[in-house]
Parts: structure tokens; sequence; C-alpha cells
């Protein structure tokens, strides 16, 4: 089977790509290493709120959608240590209230 090599070039350079993989995400965000996206990229996949974020194409082709990566990353952060864990929407939702009351 032939190896094919995609890479995502936006048509304009104003419009921004939404989906990268690991290098590229690694990219945006400093300090990420490709094993820890390929970690967290593995617990997106396996979670029900963040499965939707994640494509494969094929076995080896993964395509990370930058904004669903965020969300995620901002929800591990709020659930470190919570014994209960808040879902997607509740997540969301609790972000809107806190910027209401100032928090």
């Amino acid at each position: 089977m032939p190896k094919a090599e995609l890479i995502y070039r936006p048509a304009k350079q104003s419009e921004k790509a939404d989906y990268g993989d690991y290098v590229h995400l690694c990219q945006i965000w400093e300090g990420l290493t490709v094993g820890t996206a390929k970690v967290w990229a593995a617990e997106m996949r396996n979670h029900p709120d963040f499965k939707q974020f994640i494509n494969n194409p094929t076995h080896r082709i993964v395509f990370i959608n930058y904004e669903g990566f965020k969300l995620f990353v901002t929800w591990k952060s709020r659930n470190r240590y919570r014994p209960k864990k808040e879902t997607l929407a509740e997540m969301i939702e609790n972000i809107k209230r806190e910027k209401q009351l100032g928090v």
C-alpha cells in the first residue's frame, strides 16, 4: 500500500485550520509533548463528551479539533481533584455562570 503524507493547508492565509495532528497540536500548545498529546487524545476518544473532537480516517492518521482539545484541557484541569466529574455541558454552563458572577 502506498504511503500518503497529508498536509492540511488553509485555502487562504487568513483562514486558520480547525484540525491538526499531534505535532501541530504541540506547536500550538508549547510545552506539550507528543506522548502527552497521544495519551490525552486517547482519553478524549474514550470520553463520550469529547469523542466527537477526534477523527481517525485511518489507523495512522488522526485529526484533533483545536477548540475541542482546549475544552478538554479546561475540563481536565477543573476536574482534577473532584470525586464526581462534571460533564462538558455542566462545565460550559458553570463557566458562563462564573463569568456572570465575576468569579
